[in-house]
């Protein structure tokens, strides 16, 4: 039975590394597929990626916030559940981070498709048990839980483990620029606030100033330079305040 691990990062490439080694424990018969180890040396990548989308009858697709709507996990997911679904085999969206409602969020292919958290050890449980229950429907064989419950209780802490080892932050440096925390937004919203309320008092000041006959009111800089243009006047001075600068 073949899996494919579809990734997109490096966060996401190291959980579908570790899923493929890790899902072995449960049946020899399962030949886990990451692009990243699997593809044979000389051989055309694109070519045996389409080969290995055609013949796997279940797929798990490793997301995290930074790549759920990398280009490459949604051309992966979409080829995946449409080869998949002509077999009624399976496909799992692995949320490192998340949950559902940020599949359907982005519009994700993969939002028709239950998912598992990668960190609740009853959803990979069932998991586990739907790609047995695929196998061994697949051999023909009636599913037997028993062993796999027995076997998932000695092997989780491993893929726990290596799951909470995963730097989830380098992701997202390599799509962007850090999410900023509602504190620091707010304060940058206050000092721009701040910087308005200035703005619009100085421009009172001046305009009060030329009111009361100043011909060159004092004007004060934000740091928002090139806010006032000392060179420009908004109105010309009275004439006769003119006339006596001439006169003296």
């Amino acid at each position: 039975m073949k899996i494919f691990l579809s990734w997109s990062g490096s966060a996401s490439q190291k959980c579908a590394e570790l899923l493929a080694s890790w899902l072995l424990y449960f049946s020899d018969e399962i030949e886990p597929f990451v692009s990243s180890d699997s593809i044979r040396k000389g051989a055309r990548g694109q070519t045996e990626l389409k080969e290995q989308l055609d013949e796997s009858s279940f797929g798990i697709a490793c997301i995290t916030r930074a790549n759920i709507d990398a280009p490459w996990i949604t051309f992966e997911s979409g080829a995946l559940s449409k080869e998949v679904d002509e077999r009624k085999g399976q496909v799992v969206p692995f949320l490192l981070e998340g949950s559902h409602k940020d599949l359907e969020t982005a519009g994700s292919p993969l939002r028709q498709f239950q998912s598992t958290r990668a960190h609740d050890e009853a959803d990979v449980l069932k998991m586990v048990k739907t790609i047995n229950a695929v196998l061994r429907e697949s051999a023909h064989r009636h599913p037997d839980d028993t062993r796999v419950k027995n076997l998932f209780r000695k092997v989780w802490p491993e893929l726990r483990d290596g799951l909470a080892a995963i730097d989830l932050t380098a992701d997202s440096a390599e799509h962007g620029p850090p999410r900023r925390s509602p504190e620091e937004l707010l304060e940058e919203l206050s000092s721009l606030v701040r910087e308005q309320i200035n703005r619009i008092t100085d421009l009172e000041r001046a305009v009060d100033a030329l009111r009361n006959g100043q011909a060159n009111p004092p004007r004060k800089r934000t740091r928002f330079t090139g806010v006032y243009d000392e060179s420009v006047r908004l109105v010309d001075p009275p004439a006769d305040m003119s006339s006596a600068d001439e006169t003296e």
